[in-house]
């Protein structure tokens, strides 16, 4: 009944499979919803305290009490509680921001690690995660991608890392 706001760049549910959360192009910036087989439920309440900038991704911790929004203002993700009511309060911003505009995000199986594809070298940032949100960012990988990370996915055993960018080898 209640349509996002604007176009979608990205959508994520819950590992519950109970609410599927959508980022999007203007304010709000993100929508999120009850989600079953019969479809959408009422919308949630926006969170008290919205993403900065145009909505490009979501991502459910594996526990799914967490979601992170990259967009595209500083401080570029956003991440709150999250719980089968909705959002919860918002977590305080990396001490270390990612360098430019979050176009995708990925917890580790795991859920202690979030990373982030952005548009400025160094393309990918890694922060440790807790239940008190973002920790001190990880070192920058030793080989950085060559261009602008629009997708991320991390294995099931929490290994290894993929990043599509847009420059060979892409």
């Amino acid at each position: 009944a209640t349509l996002p706001a604007d176009a979608t760049q990205g959508t994520a549910i819950s590992p519950a499979g109970t609410e599927l959360v959508m980022a999007h192009e203007i304010t709000p910036f993100v929508a999120a919803y009850p989600w079953s087989s019969a479809g959408f439920g009422v919308k949630f309440t926006n969170p008290a305290t919205l993403p900065a900038g145009n909505g490009r991704a979501a991502a459910f911790s594996p526990a799914g009490t967490e979601l992170a929004i990259p967009h595209s203002v500083t401080p570029f993700v956003t991440a709150y509680a999250w719980t089968t009511a909705g959002f919860g309060t918002k977590f305080a911003d990396p001490a270390t921001l990612p360098t430019g505009i979050g176009y995708d995000a990925v917890f580790s199986p795991a859920g202690t690690e979030l990373i982030i594809a952005h548009d400025v070298t160094p393309f990918v940032t890694a922060y440790p995660w807790s239940s008190a949100g973002f920790g001190t960012k990880f070192t920058n990988p030793a080989t950085l991608p060559t261009g602008v990370g629009r997708g991320i996915a991390i294995s099931p055993a929490g290994t290894e890392l993929v990043m599509a960018h847009e420059i060979t080898p892409f």
